[in-house]
C-alpha cells in the first residue's frame, strides 16, 4: 500500500512540475504564442516546423489544444492549415519525455536550488520565469526519481508482479488504460514518465511500455476534441488529429513485436527505448499525416459537415474559450482580443453615429443605439471569463494586466453608453426638429470628432502593444483636445453674440455634442495611465 501511494506521489509531483513548467514558460513568452501561430498559415512546411517550436516553448498538450482551437475559431487558420502545425507540435511535445530518458533526476536537487533562488529572489518577470522553468524541471525529475525508487520494491510483491505479467498479455487494454489516464491527468508526460519509472526497475517490460506510449498519444488528443467541439473548424481539427493518431496507434499495436525487437537493438537503456518509441510515434505520424493533409481534410469535412446557417446568427464572443486553462497569458490573450472586438464595435458605433448626424439619418442613429446591447453582452461575458479563468490563478504575481483589461473594458462600455443614451438621442432630436448647424459650427464639430476618433484608434493600439510613446502621445492629445473644446465653445458663444439664427437654434445640441465627445476622449485617454504604469513596473 505504501509503495502504491509513493508511486502516486511521484506521479503527482510530475504532474505539478508539468503544470508549473507551463506557468514558467507562460511567464517568459506571454501571449506571443498566439500571434506566432497566426504567421504560419501560408506554408505547410513552415507550419510544421513552427508547430515544433511553439510546442517546445509550451510543452503542454492542454495549452496547445486551447491555443490551436482559439486560432482556428478566430478564423486566422483553417483546420487544414492547423493540422500541419499540430503534426509538428506533437513532436515538440515529446521534449519532456526525452529529458526524463536522459536521467536528469540526478540533477534534480541542483535544479531545485537554482530555480528557488531565481524564482524567489528575482524581481522581474523574465528572470522569475526562467527560475520557475528550472524549478519545475527539478520537480519533474524528482518525481521520476521517487517512482524509480518506489518501483524497486514492486518486484518484491509476487501478487502485483503477477498482475503486471497478465497485463503484458493485453497491450490493447493497457493502451486504452493509458489513454484514459492521460485524459484524466491532462498530461501525457506523467503517464509515460510512470511507464519509464516502472520499466527502469524491471517492473514492466518494453512491450507494455510501448503500448502505454501509443495510448498516451491518443489520450492527449481527446482534450483537443472537447475544447474544439463547439465550433466546426476546431472540431474538424481535433477529429483529424485524433484519426491520424488512432491510425498510427493501431499500427503500433499490430506491429508491436517487430517494433519492440527494433527498439531493443538501439543504444541505451529501456528508458531511452521508451523515449525513442514516443518520439518515433510522432515522427511517423508527421511522415504519414503531413503529405496527406489534403485528403484528411476532405475526409473530415465529410465526417464533420458544416451545419445549416441560421437565418439570425447568435451574437456572442469570438475569441474567449470557456474551457479552463491554467495558462495565464493564454487566457489574457483571449480576453484582450475580445476586448479589441468590443473596441471595434464601439469605434464603428461612433463612426456610423457621425454619419447619421451628417446625413440626418434617423434610422442609422437608431441602429447604432441598438449596437450598445452587443457591447453590454460582450462586457458581461469578458468580465465573467476574466473572473472565472484568471482570478482562479492564485499563484500569479502580476494582476496588473487583468486590471488593465478590466479598466479599459469598462471605459469602452461607458463610451457605448454615451453614444447610445446621449449622442444617438441628440441626432434623433436634431432630425425630428429639423435643426441645422451653421456652416462654421459644423466644420468645427466635424474637426473635433476627427480628433476624438483618432485618439480612440491610438488608445486601441496603445492598449494592444503597451507602447509607451503612443501612451504619452495620447496624454498630450488629451490636453490639446480639452483646450480645443474650450476654444470651440468660445467660438460658438461668439457666433451667438453675433445673432446667427442657425447657431441659436442648434446651440444646445451643438454644446452637448462637444461635451459628450470630450467625455469619450477622456475615457479613451485613461488607457495611457495604465500602460505607462505597467511599462514602469516591468522595466
Amino acid at each position: 500500500m505504501l509503495t502504491t501511494l509513493t508511486i502516486a506521489g511521484g506521479v503527482a509531483l510530475i504532474l505539478f512540475g508539468v503544470r508549473f513548467l507551463r506557468k514558467g514558460l507562460d511567464r517568459l513568452f506571454g501571449d506571443k504564442l498566439g500571434s506566432w501561430l497566426g504567421l504560419l498559415a501560408n506554408n505547410r512546411i513552415k507550419a510544421f516546423f513552427g508547430g515544433i517550436g511553439v510546442a517546445m516553448a509550451v510543452p503542454s498538450s492542454t495549452t496547445m489544444s486551447v491555443l490551436t482551437a482559439q486560432t482556428v475559431q478566430a478564423g486566422h487558420m483553417t483546420a487544414r492549415q492547423m493540422l500541419a502545425v499540430m503534426f509538428g507540435a506533437d513532436i515538440g511535445l515529446t521534449l519532456p519525455v526525452v529529458l526524463i530518458a536522459l536521467r536528469f533526476e540526478q540533477y534534480a536537487p541542483v535544479l531545485v536550488l537554482v530555480g528557488v533562488v531565481m524564482y524567489q529572489f528575482m524581481t522581474y518577470n523574465k528572470p522569475r520565469g526562467i527560475g520557475q522553468t528550472i524549478l519545475s524541471l527539478g520537480f519533474i525529475f524528482m518525481g521520476i526519481g521517487i517512482i524509480k525508487t518506489a518501483a524497486a520494491s514492486v518486484t518484491d510483491s509476487p501478487d502485483l508482479m503477477k498482475l503486471i505479467e497478465i497485463a503484458q498479455n493485453y497491450p490493447l487494454g493497457m493502451a486504452v488504460g493509458a489513454a484514459v489516464m492521460t485524459f484524466l491527468l491532462q498530461s501525457g508526460t506523467a503517464t509515460i514518465g510512470l511507464a519509464i519509472g516502472l520499466a527502469v526497475v524491471g517492473a514492466v517490460g518494453l512491450p507494455l511500455a510501448v503500448a502505454v506510449v501509443a495510448g498516451a498519444n491518443v489520450g492527449i488528443v481527446v482534450t483537443s476534441l472537447l475544447v474544439g467541439w463547439p465550433q466546426v473548424e476546431s472540431r474538424r481539427l481535433a477529429v483529424g488529429n485524433l484519426m491520424a493518431k488512432a491510425l498510427v496507434a493501431i499500427c503500433v499495436l499490430a506491429a508491436l513485436p517487430s517494433i519492440v525487437n527494433w527498439l531493443e537493438r538501439l543504444p541505451g537503456g529501456i528508458d531511452h527505448q521508451v523515449a525513442y518509441a514516443h518520439v518515433g510515434f510522432n515522427v511517423c505520424l508527421a511522415m504519414i499525416g503531413l503529405p496527406l493533409v489534403g485528403p484528411i481534410n476532405r475526409l473530415i469535412k465529410v465526417l464533420v459537415p458544416q451545419p445549416p446557417v441560421d437565418e439570425k446568427p447568435v451574437f456572442g464572443p469570438r475569441f474567449i474559450n470557456t474551457a479552463q486553462t491554467d495558462s495565464l497569458s493564454l487566457a489574457l490573450g483571449q480576453s484582450k482580443r475580445e476586448i479589441m472586438h468590443v473596441a471595434e464595435i464601439v469605434r464603428g458605433m461612433l463612426g456610423d453615429l457621425w454619419k447619421a448626424l451628417k446625413d440626418d439619418d434617423e434610422s442609422l442613429a437608431m441602429s447604432v443605439s441598438e449596437r450598445d446591447d452587443q457591447v453590454d453582452l460582450l462586457d458581461t461575458q469578458i468580465k465573467r471569463f476574466l473572473t472565472k479563468q484568471i482570478s482562479s490563478e492564485g499563484d500569479h504575481d502580476d494582476p496588473g494586466e487583468q486590471m488593465r483589461q478590466l479598466r479599459y473594458l469598462s471605459e469602452l462600455e461607458t463610451i457605448g453608453d454615451i453614444i447610445d443614451k446621449n449622442l444617438s438621442e441628440l441626432v434623433v432630436k436634431k432630425v425630428r426638429l429639423g435643426m441645422d448647424f451653421s456652416e462654421q459650427g459644423w466644420r468645427e464639430l466635424d474637426d473635433f470628432y476627427s480628433k476624438v476618433a483618432q485618439n480612440m484608434l491610438i488608445a486601441d493600439t496603445a492598449f494592444t502593444t503597451r507602447n509607451r510613446d503612443l501612451s504619452q502621445q495620447l496624454l498630450r492629445h488629451k490636453e490639446r483636445v480639452n483646450q480645443y473644446e474650450r476654444e470651440l465653445r468660445d467660438r460658438h458663444f461668439a457666433r451667438l453674440n453675433k445673432g446667427l439664427t442657425a447657431s441659436h437654434e442648434s446651440s444646445a445640441v451643438h454644446l452637448d455634442i462637444l461635451t459628450h465627445l470630450k467625455r469619450i476622449n477622456s475615457c479613451v485617454s485613461h488607457v495611457a495611465y495604465a500602460v505607462l504604469q505597467d511599462v514602469d513596473i516591468h522595466t
